[in-house]
């Protein structure tokens, strides 16, 4: 049998549990055709069954050369043999799991510590250690060479003492709910069989086998290890104790997220948004890195012009989808928000029945959900010097996001009291949307092919089919004489920047799965001599090339802000007349006027 104890999911004060019956194997030893005396044999071995949670009480890393040791027991290190966990008999370290190829260690036997070797890299290693629960369950399927399954029946007595019974024949599993804490819960279990004979023989009937199976329940205040730590965290839940969630009633999953079990834990959970919107730090980070420059863009919160960037054909849908559907059929969850696709058509078509019940919130393209304009957050700015050295724009940013700590690929400056060449700005910050000043960028201009850019986390693209339309606002601080060149093919180099949506940069073919798929945006209105220290000027791209569909594989996840085209200017760098630039209020938008 494999059971999940947890904290059922209805009313204050926390007193009763969820528990989670799949299938109890029994076995069963034939000395003869005599059916008394099988019955004997058969009553040998229905003994009871107890089972206790099995969790770690701590966890303290002690960090040596190439390893750590991670200590799990606030009483020390005892031997495996004197260990008492129940029915956990593994321990799994796993680290890497966000990355493609997570390392996965597996020990046979349950540890009060562990010790993790081959740590080489020079870098942050996150190590998450749990048990593994013996499954016991029938050797192959349902039937075995001794007997067929042909259902079970079950009969159980919650806290408040109602009486709750049943039958389970393809799928034996069990949920049951308002069970008292921290007390011992029988389930009266009736298996019923077909025995089979040692010359293959089948009997006539079925008998039925009574085997009681008993759940020492959990106390409210006994810790629970959450397999979504960041995504609770993120959630504002510092406890992890079912006593100390039981006040949660909604909470948020990004798109990002590998399991529902920890829904297990939170007895008044009715609503989910399965969106990510407004939760920190749960986005995948990216590291980009070339040139002695450090780019690092992510981390942050998804945005709603986000979509994953894997084809939904191939998404996989993600686990334990039947910890979901028993809370939904239960009664527990009332409320789900969820963007078609986001998670893959497998676990579109698991929610289509809770659409059509009105659980479940489709957010579409139309759904206020989704506003019309939404800025692109400092969080995904990229250096360009990492491409290519010809590259080049030293960038400083206005508001308090960037730089980031430890990095220096940006720097930055005040929107209200920038010089330029020694002559003060006035950046007439009342043209913006964003009026504050506070999310603008400013670049000095090095390179001959001065760009900077935005990317997103290689498992995300912009989503162009919702959001077509980019756009963004230019000004030039310095004195037009120096932005006057024009190019042999006529284009005013540093006066209209060149647009470049592609899947990956070059020289980092490992971000994308899908190929390049760079295309042109086409060629925009250059800024003119009476706009030059006066005036935004403001761009509108149409980005629906970038279809992004179910069988195509223009994944775009980088917009490349090329101020001075490719080899399109004879260039040096004057520290007396810098050319510089600034970009703001970056945004994708439903329509052209937004």
């Amino acid at each position: 049998m494999k059971v999940i104890l947890t904290k059922n999911q209805k009313s204050l004060p926390i007193k009763w549990f969820t528990v989670v019956i799949v299938l109890l194997s029994i076995l069963i030893v034939y000395y003869a055709c005599d059916d008394d005396k099988m019955y004997e044999k058969l009553k040998e071995f229905a003994t009871e069954e107890t089972v206790y949670p099995a969790t770690f009480d701590t966890i303290y890393a002690t960090i040596g050369y190439e390893r750590a040791e991670i200590d799990l027991r606030r009483d020390g290190r005892i031997p495996s043999k004197d260990m008492d966990k129940g029915k956990a008999k593994k321990t799994v370290v796993v680290y890497d799991e966000d990355s493609p190829s997570p390392t996965v260690i597996i020990i046979d036997s349950v540890c009060s510590y562990v010790n993790v070797t081959g740590l080489i890299e020079p870098r942050l290693y996150r190590i998450k250690v749990y048990t593994e629960d013996l499954v016991m369950e029938w050797p192959v399927g349902l039937n075995t060479i001794m007997m067929e399954y042909h259902g079970l029946s079950y009969k159980y007595e919650d806290q408040n003492g109602e009486i709750f019974s049943g039958t389970r024949l393809n799928n034996p599993r069990i949920y049951s709910s308002n069970l008292p804490a921290g007390e011992e819960v029988i389930f009266d279990m009736k298996y019923k069989v077909l025995p089979i004979l040692d010359n293959g023989v089948k009997l006539l009937d079925t008998i039925v086998v009574d085997k009681p199976f008993i759940v020492q329940m959990p106390t409210p205040d006994q810790q629970f290890i959450p397999q979504e730590l960041k995504i609770l965290r993120a959630n504002g839940i510092t406890t992890f104790t079912t006593e100390a969630v039981a006040s949660t009633t909604e909470l948020t999953y990004p798109m990002n997220m590998s399991t529902f079990a920890d829904l297990f834990f939170f007895p008044n959970v009715n609503t989910l948004d399965l969106t990510g919107k407004g939760l920190p730090g749960t986005l995948e980070a990216l590291t980009i890195a070339r040139n002695n420059v450090t780019s690092i863009v992510g981390g942050g919160a998804w945005q709603e012009f986000m979509m994953p960037v894997d084809k939904p054909a191939i998404i996989k849908s993600p686990e334990s989808l039947q910890t979901l559907q028993d809370m939904i059929e239960s009664g527990q969850i009332t409320k789900i928000r969820y963007i078609p696709k986001s998670m893959g058509f497998a676990f579109d078509a698991f929610l289509a029945p809770y659409v059509e019940s009105g659980v479940v919130e489709l957010l579409t393209n139309d759904h206020p959900f989704f506003p019309n304009r939404v800025f692109i957050e400092p969080q995904f700015f990229a250096s360009g010097t990492q491409i290519d050295l010809r590259w080049r724009i030293d960038m400083a940013y206005s508001g308090s996001f960037l730089p980031r700590q430890g990095l220096s690929d940006i720097t930055k400056f005040d929107a209200a009291n920038d010089v330029v060449n020694g002559v003060p700005v006035d950046l007439k910050l009342e043209q913006l949307i964003q009026s504050d000043g506070e999310n603008i960028y400013r670049g000095v201009v090095y390179g001959d092919r001065p760009s900077f850019g935005f990317q997103l986390p290689r498992q995300w693209r912009f989503d162009n089919a919702r959001y077509p339309y980019l756009k963004f606002k230019m000004f030039i601080g310095s004195n037009k004489s120096l932005v006057s060149n024009v190019s042999g093919n006529n284009r005013h180099v540093l006066r209209e920047p060149w647009i470049r949506p592609m899947n990956y940069t070059w020289q980092f073919a490992q971000h994308s799965d899908y190929g390049q798929q760079v295309w042109d945006t086409g060629r925009l209105t250059p800024i003119t001599d009476a706009e030059i220290q006066n005036s935004w000027h403001e761009y509108t791209l149409n980005m629906s090339n970038n279809d992004g569909g179910d069988t195509s594989d223009r994944r775009n996840r980088v917009y490349i802000f090329n101020i001075g085209h490719e080899g399109a200017m004879t260039w040096s760098y004057n520290a007396n007349n810098q050319v510089v630039i600034y970009i703001a209020d970056v945004r994708l938008c439903k329509t052209a006027n937004d």
